[in-house]
């Protein structure tokens, strides 16, 4: 009798094709689920790549607009003091174009800021960036260089040894030769030369015995630096349509740069009607408040020894900076 055993005695091949099917059909399922796990990691680690590429380009653009800006008559001029710049007024002044983030998004332009502080011999450029997902900043010496293309410019060691070396270069010993009339002309120019050696070597010796090591006494650097003084804020005014898309503004506590804030507000409403229906979409408002300026801030810079406390009482601190 035929039985669907029989049946499967006599084709053994089909059944081991049927169980190989189902195996790669299997493993294909788990690599495609395993790839679908894992990809988003990649997009993940290539979007923050890509932002923080996007970001050191943004704070370079900055850095190199600072070098324009500070020309000789913007630069500080005493020890200790300060000149800053914000992003907003980098943009409005045109020294660069506003810029966003990778992900489209304006950078804080009241928090990032130019800022150059006077040393003794050279000037410290700080340029801090703050955007939606990150903020840093750097810290960069530079100075009134001979191979600056401006006023100022970054410190480079090797353009200042070519400088040094292209000098020692065009100095030349000069060897210097007397004429001999007579042995009487060279006898006198021996006797005055032995003389004036004597002489010389007197003077020293008598300077050394009269001098002692000399007493250096350390000077400490002192600031005060007063923050401006800036009125209430007013009452919000009356939401009003945003028809030019006025962007948002918040303003730090002692900006005194930063007098109008502006507050945004969108909804969706009905714009209109057509064919018996309502049309509906997103309305754009906006707010704003104002505060004036009653005294800018100011930062003053004093020299003296240790532990002056009658410029400590005063609301003086050191700075870390000796001479």
């Amino acid at each position: 009798m035929y039985t669907e055993e029989n049946a499967r005695g006599r084709f053994p091949l089909r059944d081991i094709l049927l169980k190989a099917i189902v195996v790669i059909i299997f493993l294909i399922l788990i690599i495609f689920i395993i790839t679908k796990v894992t990809e988003p990691n990649n997009n993940t680690a290539k979007s923050s790549s890509n932002y923080d590429k996007v970001f050191s380009e943004n704070l370079e653009a900055m850095e190199n607009a600072a070098y324009s800006y500070f020309t000789t008559d913007r630069l500080p001029k005493e020890t200790g003091e300060v000149s800053e710049l914000t992003l907003r007024e980098m943009i409005n002044s045109n020294l660069l174009n506003a810029f966003t983030d990778a992900d489209g998004k304006a950078c804080n332009v009241n928090n990032s800021f130019i800022r150059l502080t006077k040393n003794d011999d050279d000037y410290t450029l700080r340029v801090n960036l703050e955007c939606d997902k990150k903020e840093d900043y750097t810290l960069t010496k530079v100075g009134e260089y001979d191979y600056c293309e401006d006023d100022i410019c970054k410190r480079d060691t090797s353009k200042e040894e070519k400088e040094t070396t292209k000098e020692s270069e065009e100095t030349k010993e000069v060897e210097i030769t007397e004429n001999n009339n007579t042995n009487t002309n060279t006898s006198q120019s021996t006797n005055t030369r032995n003389n004036t050696s004597t002489s010389s070597n007197n003077t020293a010796n008598n300077s050394s015995n009269t001098n002692n090591t000399p007493q250096v006494t350390t000077m400490y650097e002192y600031r005060k630096v007063t923050n401006p003084v800036l009125s209430n804020w007013s009452s919000w005014s009356s939401w009003k349509y945003n028809a030019n898309r006025i962007s948002a503004v918040k303003c730090s506590d002692n900006d005194a740069n930063c007098l109008k804030e502006v507050l945004l507000y969108s909804r969706r409403e009905q714009v209109s009607i057509k064919d018996g229906k309502p049309i509906y979409a997103t309305v754009h408002y906006y707010s704003t408040r104002t505060r004036r300026l009653i005294s800018s801030g100011s930062t003053d810079t004093k020299w003296s020894t240790y532990n002056d406390t009658n410029l400590l009482n005063q609301g003086y601190t050191y700075t870390g900076n000796t001479r």
